[in-house]
């Protein structure tokens, strides 16, 4: 199969977006992820897909902890800043120089004013192709405030209508 044409179907599956992210020895670190689901309520369990091979993936994996921020239709700024497309491709703490952050319990960074947020201890790994499949257990939540979500969609970000590249 062409990697380029699975792409493209699969950009034609609009989601959510979030901010992964994590801490550990006095650095930060997140990326902009769109495969994030819940998985249970007993245990309170949500997954993520991250590259096998990318930062945030070995930070998870040293620290066990993490942290999903779901972004609202006017964070169209922060999701391209933490996909590395504004700007060049920021790296660690600088990642954090959009948007306001907060640190929840596990020492991970949240958004303070996204529209949810899920504080996570790693409660399992699964290996799928060139990514990890990674089960958190829900520590705390928080809602800071109530907005319509932004959506990814072929490729690009949407809020109410309007596109953003």
């Amino acid at each position: 199969m062409n990697v380029g044409s699975f792409r493209d179907a699969l950009s034609q599956w609009a989601s959510g977006v979030t901010v992964v992210t994590t801490a550990f020895d006095g650095l930060r670190h997140g990326m902009t992820a769109s495969s994030f689901s819940g998985v249970a309520l007993d245990p309170p369990l949500v997954s993520v897909c991250l590259t096998t091979a990318g930062a945030t993936h070995r930070m998870i994996e040293h620290s066990g902890v993490f942290a999903v921020s779901i972004l609202g239709h006017d964070h169209g700024p922060v999701g391209r800043h933490f996909a590395g497309v504004r700007n060049g491709h920021p790296d660690g703490a600088g990642r954090f120089s959009t948007g306001r952050w907060e640190t929840a319990g596990t020492g991970s960074p949240v958004l303070g004013d996204a529209v949810g947020w899920f504080d996570c201890r790693v409660a399992q790994t699964h290996a799928a192709g060139d990514h990890t499949i990674v089960l958190g257990e829900v520590l705390t939540v928080g809602t800071p405030r109530n907005a319509p979500p932004l959506i990814y969609h072929a490729r690009l970000f949407h809020d109410q209508g309007v596109l953003h590249c």
